[in-house]
């Protein structure tokens, strides 16, 4: 195959025309790093790679900008890149952002569950399904919630008093103890706990 021009075509991105009709977008860097230039030759297996090349660039310049905006999962950036990159890719962008610490899912883990756990007031039920949403799985995922486990309890007793006191001024009252209950349930807190909590609001 013939390299028949290098054009420039916006910022530092070149138009790489090939045979005459192949068109190959790269960045500047990418012609440099393979000495692409005008009338030469450039077989297959080259090209193969130039264009692994550019892809990798760009997959990592992507992830690079989802970071700054915010912490991702390993999954959760593997499964961004993938809309636009093939997996193999991806797979190499997200070990390299893990390697380099930019990612890193024990510490998002802790991060999801402190803000779920303790300054949201949800339960290990609820919490271990936001992780699972967002990728982080099995020891990672148990280990920063039972990091979280000490107040559980008084968290539980604050989201009564302030959330549902209202509905607990009647001991006999057991469809609005229900409501409390099922509320509380579907927060994510484990109904001995919630039993517990409920029945020692109502003796106080």
């Amino acid at each position: 195959m013939n390299i028949d021009s290098i054009e420039k075509y916006k910022g530092e991105s070149y138009c790489v025309i090939i045979d005459g009709s192949k068109r190959v977008y790269l960045h500047r860097d990418i012609i440099e790093k393979f000495g692409l230039k005008p009338d030469s030759e450039i077989d297959n297996d080259t090209l193969t790679e130039v264009l692994y090349a550019s892809d990798l660039r760009r997959a990592t310049r992507r992830a690079m900008h989802l970071i700054n905006e915010r912490d991702y999962s390993y999954i959760q950036l593997f499964e961004k890149l993938q809309k636009n990159y093939p997996d193999k890719i991806c797979f190499a962008v997200a070990n390299d952002m893990a390697e380099r610490g930019y990612i890193n899912d024990r510490r998002y883990a802790n991060e999801i569950v402190y803000s779920y756990m303790v300054c949201k007031c949800y339960g290990p039920r609820r919490v271990r399904q936001e992780l699972y949403k967002r990728g982080v799985r099995g020891e990672i995922a148990e280990n920063a919630i039972q990091n979280e486990m000490e107040g559980l309890y008084e968290r539980l007793m604050s989201v009564i008093e302030k959330k549902y006191a209202g509905y607990l001024e009647d001991p006999d009252d057991a469809k609005s103890i229900a409501k409390v209950k099922n509320a509380l349930a579907r927060m994510g807190y484990d109904f001995d706990d919630i039993n517990s909590a409920v029945k020692d609001y109502l003796e106080e």
